[in-house]
């Protein structure tokens, strides 16, 4: 119990607490979610966000804007030029 009081005033009671690893588990974790990261990247953010606060929050706000941004697109309504338009720039026709 001890352990935990510890790590929740040593994660909560500083700002200046920086993970050293919080920018490249967040670009990991952005990967992951959009479904682009190997299975090892997905196993060691999945380790980290376990342990570190910080990344998890980051981890955290990362998904739930994914889940906005997909709710929100779910009834959208696209001109059938714009998508033309969309695939014909991207080469996928």
């Amino acid at each position: 119990m001890n352990k935990l009081i510890h790590w929740i005033g040593k994660t909560f009671g500083s700002k200046s607490n920086k993970c050293p690893e919080e920018e490249h588990c967040l670009e990991l974790a952005r990967l992951m979610l959009d479904e682009e990261s190997t299975a090892d990247d997905k196993q060691y953010v999945m380790k980290h966000i376990g342990s570190c606060y910080k990344c998890y929050d980051n981890y955290d706000v990362e998904k739930a804007i994914r889940e906005v941004v997909k709710q929100k697109c779910k009834n959208l309504k696209i001109p059938q030029d714009v998508t033309n338009q969309i695939r014909e720039k991207i080469g996928a026709h």
